[in-house]
């Protein structure tokens, strides 16, 4: 359980102290009860590399309550054997032959018999049904690391939890974020500005836009298609650029552009209208730059909103046809008769 919680080498978790545990002094109890997240600091066993570091790491309740059932254990396993009253282990885990006053930890050889054997009970399967054999352990550190730098945990702050010396060390694990963000994009199908599907095949817009190294292209409402080398000669002016795409994680931020810029019009149309004494008329160069954009923005709402599907409030990609899934998709709102 805390190799798998906490991310620590196995040799980490067999040698550590009888009471790895120190206080969190920014933590306290409140009210008679624990504080939520990080209640305490685990100090553990730097096995493989030095560093000038104290090799802890910050804990919840949660190990901290697996923590003391093994103190408790290990006293009881002492004394049974005959240990003097009140003696202390030296480990926490105890290896369970000729240890009777608790000076030896667990062996590592007799861990992965046991982990084999517990796998074997469990009889733990892959996706497709096959058995899963756990023997190396590192795979939970793996996992716990990969868990972190995936949940968008900076890379110093998991080098540091790691007890990594270099960050080169760190990135070894963080070849699945570039897969996690891949997935991510793919979800969604990708509209350009006049509410037309992109042409593009989506994983070739996804290397085309090169996200790890061209963050130029990301855009606060979507992303920029232009290649590399040229350069953008329109401004801001991308909602009438055919180089523009989008997709339904922007729908908040294109709703609310669209929002504003509407807001916007009509502020000017009353400042025009005092001014002058009639409103802009629609060939007006800045109205009809605004008019056009709120058009494009109102051609993409509705394409984004016959292409995904309300999943817990929340816009998903429709799989495959969608077609039962188009059928749940909510009435468009009729507009109110204006006076």
């Amino acid at each position: 359980m805390l190799l798998i919680r906490t991310g620590r080498r196995m040799n980490e978790v067999l040698m550590m102290d009888f009471d790895p545990l120190l206080p969190l002094i920014t933590v306290g109890q409140q009210d008679g009860k624990e504080a939520d997240g990080f209640v305490a600091r685990l100090r553990y066993q730097q096995t493989k590399i030095t560093s000038g570091d104290p090799p802890t790491i910050p804990v919840d309740q949660e190990i901290v309550d697996i923590i003391r059932l093994q103190q408790q254990w290990a006293r009881e396993f002492i004394v049974s054997h005959g240990a003097p009253e009140g003696a202390t282990p030296r480990y926490l885990f105890l290896q369970t032959r000729n240890n009777r006053l608790g000076l030896r930890p667990y062996a590592s050889a007799t861990f992965h018999v046991r982990l084999g054997v517990l796998t074997r009970k469990l009889a733990i399967t892959d996706s497709v049904g096959r058995p899963v054999r756990v023997s190396k352990t590192h795979t939970f550190r793996h996992t716990r690391a990969t868990d972190l730098i995936n949940a968008g945990v900076p890379v110093h702050v998991v080098m540091r939890y790691l007890g990594h010396l270099t960050p080169a060390m760190t990135m070894h694990y963080a070849k699945t974020l570039a897969i996690t963000a891949e997935r991510e994009f793919l979800r969604y199908k990708k509209v350009t500005a006049d509410g037309r599907t992109a042409a593009l095949d989506p994983s070739d817009l996804y290397d085309l836009l090169h996200l790890d190294q061209r963050a130029d292209r990301v855009l606060p409402n979507g992303w920029c298609m232009l290649p590399p080398k040229q350069v953008c000669s329109k401004g801001n002016a991308c909602l009438t650029c055919d180089k523009f795409v989008t997709d339904a994680s922007h729908r908040d931020e294109l709703a609310r552009q669209l929002a504003q810029t509407e807001e916007l019009v009509a502020r000017r149309q009353a400042q025009f209208t005092a001014r002058y004494g009639q409103p802009m008329e629609e060939d007006n160069v800045w109205l009809a730059g605004r008019l056009s954009e709120t058009q494009a923005l109102r051609k993409v709402l509705i394409t984004l909103d016959q292409i995904g599907v309300r999943d817990g409030g929340k816009l998903r990609a429709v799989r495959g046809a969608g077609a039962a899934d188009r059928a749940q998709l909510p009435a468009s709102p009729s507009k109110e008769p204006t006076t």
